[in-house]
């Protein structure tokens, strides 16, 4: 926390010399007044001079202590009191969804943007096709959440294409070596729907905080049969020491303790799966 903040290097900075010189000023105060008030009030005015500094940075440590303390605690009551997993109803053979609220296109700016409401709970990549992104991890194949063997995604994703015309169906690919197959379809055919959206508040912000929901849709009659709320804290604050890209930085690549539940690729996809179950075989 101390590099984040720079105070560490502050101090490193201050170093023995500044107090050497601190002492000799204070030492001159005494000796060169010529009378005991010339002596207290040259001395006093030393102290508060070479004193300044440091007691600016312990104050404004305090506060970006005091800050950070109060990030963590909203944080922690917002993963204890909202977020987890609702599954409303689970089906059995379901093949595909389609992606009916994608996730929005993010620059390298959004990054630094303690303000941007882009979801990067779910992916903090600054890409123009987040959309693609996310929906191709659904139809990809992961690391099972128990930790044994492979958990299979959907069979293929599809998702309108940018331009409004048509669709783009992604098939699972074959291995993890190979890139799954893209193509282009007029009309999508999946029953089930899926949405992510960012729902941070700017209380959320103010610390950091970023909350993300994912719902599974059943298209036929718009009920909501699954939902999945995340959220995420930026733990150095919007600090850029380090060359750190502050929300990508804060989601990192696996489980680190900055996310509830923990934000990985593999996250909804896990969730999906719980939603439908694969057939016995399959």
């Amino acid at each position: 926390m101390l590099e984040l903040t720079g105070f560490g290097s502050v101090l490193r900075g201050i170093g023995i010399l500044y107090w050497l010189l601190a002492i000799g000023a204070v030492g001159l105060a005494v000796w060169k007044g010529k009378t005991w008030q010339r002596k207290t009030f040259w001395a006093g005015l030393a102290i508060v001079a070479f004193g300044f500094l440091p007691a600016k940075v312990m104050i404004e440590q305090a506060q970006k202590d005091a800050y950070a303390h109060e990030a963590w605690a909203y944080f922690k009551k917002k993963c204890d009191t909202e977020a987890g997993g609702k599954i409303y109803k689970t089906y059995t053979g379901v093949k595909s969804v389609l992606v009916v609220k994608p996730l929005p296109p993010a620059t390298e700016k959004d990054l630094y943007d303690q303000f941007w409401y882009g979801d990067p709970y779910t992916n903090a990549t600054p890409v123009a096709d987040r959309g693609i992104s996310a929906a191709r991890r659904l139809a990809a194949d992961w690391r099972h959440r128990t930790g044994n063997g492979v958990q299979r995604g959907l069979d293929f994703v599809e998702i309108k294409n940018d331009s409004g015309e048509g669709y783009t169906r992604i098939y699972r690919a074959e291995s993890n070596d190979k890139l799954p197959v893209k193509e282009q379809i007029e009309k999508p055919i999946s029953r089930f729907g899926v949405a992510w959206e960012d729902i941070s508040t700017s209380g959320d912000r103010k610390y950091w905080v970023a909350g993300s929901r994912f719902r599974v849709i059943d298209l036929a009659d718009k009920s909501v049969v699954a939902e999945r709320i995340g959220y995420l804290i930026e733990a150095g604050f919007g600090s850029t020491s380090g060359q750190r890209r502050p929300w990508l930085t804060a989601r990192g690549i696996g489980p680190n303790g900055q996310s509830c539940p923990a934000a990985h690729d593999a996250t909804d996809q896990w969730f999906i799966t719980s939603v439908f179950k694969q057939k016995e075989g399959e």
